[in-house]
């Protein structure tokens, strides 16, 4: 093939690759969640990420459900009870973290989180809502 084949080849190519992410990004509501704060996730109904400081003290388990439950704050300093889905396993470290992303969705009253993530604890060492080295965040 000549030179210039290949490289008309490459164009399509590639404009075909771009065509099909931008169709897989905006089609799709699971593979993009916005970061959002307790209030505007109340307001939603899709699935959004939410960037809280973990109030490790109020950590308990539902024993009906087997799924883990803690007050989180978010960002803007709103509280919210987080309930992390049963057969997703808390990542190591979950403990001694001061700060997580869940994602998940508002329902009934609390943030039912499917999936969690964690931020590392020395980024967020001497943040105001980390109380003298306690890794508690909520304010409590």
């Amino acid at each position: 093939m000549s030179q210039a084949r290949w490289k008309i080849l490459a164009a399509a190519g590639l404009v075909a690759l771009l065509i099909y992410a931008g169709y897989a990004l905006f089609s799709s509501g699971n593979i993009i969640q916005p970061y959002v704060t307790f209030d505007k996730a109340k307001e939603l109904t899709g699935v959004v990420r939410v960037a809280v400081f973990i109030d490790q003290k109020t950590r308990t388990y539902d024993h009906e459900t087997g799924a883990l439950e803690f007050m989180a704050k978010d960002t803007k300093g709103n509280i919210c009870k987080v309930r992390l889905n049963p057969n997703f396993v808390p990542p190591a470290g979950f403990e001694q973290t001061p700060m997580a992303v869940v994602i998940g969705r508002y329902k009934n009253g609390l943030f039912e989180a499917d999936r969690m993530f964690l931020k590392c604890p020395s980024k967020y060492e001497g943040h105001p809502d980390i109380k003298d080295g306690s890794k508690t965040a909520a304010g409590r």
